[in-house]
């Protein structure tokens, strides 16, 4: 189990280090970073429930709570680029 949440928690990083990229390489592009954070939002919400799935622990507060940071940071990423 301890091999399985490195490797996953590295898949994580990865994901967002290469967001973090993606935002930068679009940083003239308001449109284009925001659909950035939001692949990543996405993401995050999907790796969450699918790694919390694997390792039997997922609850409905737990889903909640990614669902709860997923739109913050939607709404954030809303207000920062679009707006």
């Amino acid at each position: 189990m301890k091999r399985f949440d490195t490797v996953a928690h590295i898949f994580l990083l990865l994901a967002l280090g290469l967001g973090v990229i993606g935002v930068y390489r679009s940083r003239y592009d308001a449109i284009g970073q925001f659909l950035v954070i939001l692949a990543l939002v996405v993401f995050y919400l999907v790796w969450g429930v699918i790694y919390h799935h694997l390792r039997g622990d997922l609850t409905k507060r737990l889903f909640f709570e990614y669902l709860i940071l997923a739109s913050i940071a939607t709404v954030v990423g809303f207000l920062v680029f679009i707006r």
